[in-house]
């Protein structure tokens, strides 16, 4: 069902790490963002539009129309980056119905009660429950935040901050 080549937690959405190495790396002509909060605001999502390299379409779906185009077509056929803004929209997603095989965690601010994974992702106690929950459901959970970076997997993140 479909053709989503990477699926991603970025707090940032579309911009350059995204719009233009990892469209690149992966020859992605879709971006589609999952986010309640951006999908209902038409000046968020001109945003992204704009940040979109040329020839890679953006489109914007709350939690609802995502798992209903997903169940529909799968997001389509062309090189897909399924991309949400924060951990817990991304694991509601799969649990309802959105599969994906792996995700790579990219940037999660830094917030009170979160502790640094590595120097761009920060991560609650309820969000590392979330990633291994993920994994225990068989997805490839990793931490990679450039095509250039070492990739990290979730292991290593969950020994780091649980020891």
């Amino acid at each position: 069902m479909g053709n989503v080549v990477m699926t991603r937690v970025d707090a940032r959405l579309v911009h350059g790490q995204v719009a233009t190495r990892w469209t690149k790396v992966l020859a992605a002509k879709q971006i589609v963002v999952v986010d309640n909060k951006t999908a209902a605001d038409d000046f968020l999502t001109e945003l992204l539009y704009m940040a979109a390299p040329q020839g890679v379409k953006v489109v914007v779906y709350n939690e609802e129309q995502a798992l209903q185009k997903w169940n529909e077509d799968g997001y389509g056929t062309a090189n897909t980056i399924l991309l949400f803004q924060n951990v817990d929209t991304a694991k509601r997603a799969y649990d309802s119905g959105i599969s994906y095989q792996s995700i790579n965690i990219g940037q999660v601010p830094k917030a009170p009660g979160r502790k640094q994974a590595n120097n761009t992702v920060h991560l609650s106690d309820g969000e590392l429950d979330a990633l291994i929950g993920l994994k225990a459901a068989g997805v490839n959970v990793y931490f990679h935040p450039t095509p250039e970076d070492r990739l990290v997997a979730l292991d290593a993140v969950v020994r780091k901050l649980r020891g």
